[in-house]
């Protein structure tokens, strides 16, 4: 073994300088193989000392390669991948203190860009029970974490000083459920195990921001949804002096604008005629870029744009989203989702024209939904020298609309009438925007901001041994979320005082959260069961039933011992109406919703909405799950690593499940990987392979979208805000795209698409 690198020395933890033993590199790898019967210890310690030793080198900077090295290897066995992740996680413990109170000791002593802290209070909480806190903490769930989510967690949340992290990600856990609990430590605790344990994980910006909050002086909440003030200059300006209030690292924001008069019409006050929102657009745009420069530019995730379709500057502000756009008037950090009446569809399908109007010349038509928008609409159109500025065939501008998704993806769009007719929060008036990406379907008013909080839960952790669904677990985990997501907005309520709640339109009515999920793409592989059958569908609605119902339990229960929200009455909850009531569907036989309608009749609910299907790409990349309720993406990554090199090195990185399936059926081989490649991570066309692993790693470009419409509209009476749906083409094509967005319609969904995305080239093989 000498003679592969002689005279070699390693700096040690402490400082020190010892010669190179290759024999404890070779004991370190084996003492972490337990289990892992395809490793060879000594011929990976080979492969590090070989590739990667080097004189000076840290004993953490040898780890960080032998993990390297272990990742790239990770083709030859599924079991390589794990060591990379032990190794890692070794390293990290090494490097940072055990005790939970000492690393907060040192986070709370260490403010900068990179580390917010803590607050005072919950400094002091963990100081207090420190003993209870640090004996509570597992350690060894720390290697649960796959590599590349460890990394992930590592270079985004884990605490850092002078370049060295800190914190552990228990310590990270333990810290955010102290700082939702304070000082309820046996629920801080609860909630601690249920991080730990992967099975939920809380949206970034309360991973992030809830232990620091009340020092800050800034609420956790995970989604804003904003009403334009007033058609005015200071309604403008204060709109966007409170949309950048609100554009913090992680959160999302979303304003409607079509209160504001078109381009050309007559301005009263000055004698002038309004430049429109093309011009106003650009300058909210120009405000997030400003924002981003001076946050964190990776966690700002910019602003989405609602505009109703009759708006006569929809045509330009969707111009304005397109590549082909002078860089002058393109809105590059905002997003455009359109608010669509159900009269304009049916326009599309009739052939007819429709006409474009002005908010100032038809007042009310913002206010409105359904038949009282569609009366009001035509009466506007029948006096048309007053109020139409100009008309088009429906189907041009739908044609439009679509050849913007092909090219952009976007803009998003929401059927306005869905939205309205199927919310607990119809009774405040009409619903006119959702969130960022058409999750979150809130009521907002120019003096009320649409809050709304948000976790997801981890599905594919609620398998039994015996390889069924446990779904009791779920409901007790859906409660215990709802919980928590409560005691956020109860804290939020006293970090801003009752001044500042009215200055930034944060009333706290509704008090809405939403509960999600991830890995259910996971879940379904671990099962058996291919993404869009009939065992997957069944299992996908029986999931959000059990959700839904855990999450409604729970409310109403918080409403006996704290009351209901303050805009309960004549809430479709009030008088008896769940959400699939308002789509006539019936549950099934899994829950007692008679028994808990009787609860909610009698205590109400503290929150009028508790369900969203958000977009989790974060919070799946740190517990290494699929996206929300995405089908699998690709069976192969490319993924960058350094090797002690100064380039990143690309290496591939194969779908752990289905590398694990191909070694169980002898059926692995190198050149299974240039194949994966060659078809952009597809294996249909991979000769010898069994048909029904082909069936179950489909992508989501090989699944039938209209398969992944339906899913969404059976899973739909459970969920009662939306879904960040998302359609995927190979190529584009604008008769199929118009046929799915009309299915879409005709199903009831109240976000069509958030986003569509297109596979045209190698280059959606993503990292």
């Amino acid at each position: 073994m000498a003679e592969l690198k002689k005279h070699l020395y390693v700096q040690k933890r402490d400082g020190s300088i010892e010669s190179v033993h290759y024999d404890e590199i070779i004991a370190r790898i084996k003492q972490l193989c337990y289990g892992l019967e395809k490793i060879d210890p000594a011929a990976t310690a080979i492969h590090v000392i070989k590739k990667c030793l080097y004189t000076g080198i840290t004993t953490s900077q040898l780890d960080d390669a032998a993990a390297e090295m272990a990742i790239t290897m990770a083709t030859i066995h599924p079991d390589y991948e794990k060591l990379a992740a032990r190794i890692a996680i070794s390293n990290l413990h090494k490097q940072t203190k055990e005790k939970f109170n000492d690393v907060m000791d040192d986070i709370s002593k260490n403010d900068s860009y990179w580390n917010i802290g803590l607050s005072d209070d919950i400094y002091e909480i963990i100081m207090q029970n420190k003993d209870r806190l640090n004996e509570a903490i597992n350690y060894e769930n720390d290697y649960n974490f796959d590599y590349f989510g460890l990394k992930y967690l590592t270079q985004n949340f884990l605490v850092k000083s002078e370049n060295q992290t800190i914190e552990r990600p228990q310590h990270l856990f333990m810290k955010v459920a102290v700082g939702i609990h304070r000082d309820d430590i046996d629920s801080a605790i609860e909630t601690y195990n249920m991080l730990s344990q992967k099975l939920c994980m809380f949206s970034p910006v309360v991973m992030q921001l809830q232990p620091a909050a009340k020092k800050l002086n800034v609420p956790v909440v995970s989604h804003y949804s904003v009403a334009m003030i007033a058609d005015s200059i200071d309604g403008i300006y204060d709109t966007l002096n409170r949309l950048s209030t609100f554009i913090l690292p992680y959160s999302s924001t979303a304003v409607h604008v079509h209160k504001i008069r078109a381009a050309g019409t007559y301005i009263k006050g000055s004698n002038g005629k309004s430049s429109g929102l093309p011009l106003m657009l650009k300058q909210y745009d120009s405000m997030v870029r400003k924002t981003e420069t001076l946050e964190r530019p990776k966690s700002i995730r910019g602003v989405t744009i609602y505009c109703e379709l009759w708006h006569a500057d929809i045509m330009k502000v969707i111009d304005q989203i397109r590549k082909t756009t002078i860089a002058d008037i393109k809105l590059k950090n905002s997003h455009l989702a359109l608010w669509i009446p159900d009269e304009f569809m049916r326009r599309v399908q009739e052939d007819q024209m429709w006409s474009f109007m002005s908010p100032d010349h038809c007042p009310g038509l913002i206010e409105v939904h359904g038949e009282e928008f569609d009366n009001l609409y035509k009466e506007y159109e029948k006096k048309s020298k007053s109020f139409v500025l100009r008309q088009i065939e429906a189907r041009k501008l739908w044609s439009q609309i679509i050849q913007s998704q092909i090219e952009t993806g976007l803009p998003l769009l929401l059927f306005k009438d869905a939205c309205n007719a199927k919310s607990n929060e119809s009774h405040l008036g009409t619903i006119q925007c959702a969130g960022r990406n058409g999750d979150t379907v809130q009521f907002t008013a120019s003096d009320e901001v649409a809050t709304c909080t948000t976790a997801s839960i981890s599905v594919d952790m609620f398998l039994t041994p015996e390889n069924s669904f446990d779904f009791s677990k779920l409901k007790e985990i859906a409660k215990r979320v709802t919980y928590d997501l409560n005691k956020i907005i109860e804290n939020n309520n006293a970090i801003l005082n009752e001044e500042e709640q009215v200055k930034f339109g944060l009333k706290q009515n509704q008090l809405a959260i939403g509960i999600g999920i991830q890995g259910l793409a996971d879940l379904f592989i671990k099962m058996r069961y291919p993404f869009d059958k009939q065992e997957a569908r069944d299992l996908n609605v029986q999931i959000h039933e059990t959700i839904y119902y855990g999450a409604l339990e729970a409310s109403s229960e918080l409403a006996a011992k704290n009351g209901p929200y303050k805009t309960y009455a004549n809430s479709p909850t009030s008088k008896g109406l769940l959400q699939f009531d308002l789509w006539n569907v019936k549950p099934s036989n899994l829950w007692d919703w008679n028994s808990l309608k009787t609860k909610i009749a009698q205590h109400g609910l503290r929150n009028s909405l508790v369900t969203v299907t958000s977009n989790t790409e974060i919070e799946s990349a740190i517990f290494g799950n699929m996206n929300s309720i995405e089908p699998l993406d690709t069976n192969i990554k490319r993924r960058y690593i350094s090797l002690g090199e100064s380039k990143p090195k690309e290496i591939q990185v194969v779908n752990p499940y289905l590398l694990k399936d191909l070694h169980d059926h002898n059926l692995w081989n190198e050149n299974i990987i240039s194949e994966l490649v060659n078809n952009m991570g597809s294996i249909q066309e991979i000769k010898g392979l069994p048909e029904d692993l082909k069936q179950l790693y489909r992508t989501k470009w090989e699944i039938d979208q209209k398969a992944l419409v339906v899913m969404a509209a059976e899973r739909a009476p459970f969920i009662d805000q939306s879904q960040a749906f998302s359609l995927n083409m190979v190529k584009a094509n604008e008769d199929i795209l118009s046929e799915m967005h009309i299915s879409t319609w005709k199903m009831g969904l109240k976000t069509g698409v958030c986003q569509l995305r297109i596979k045209q080239t190698e280059e959606d093989l993503r990292d």
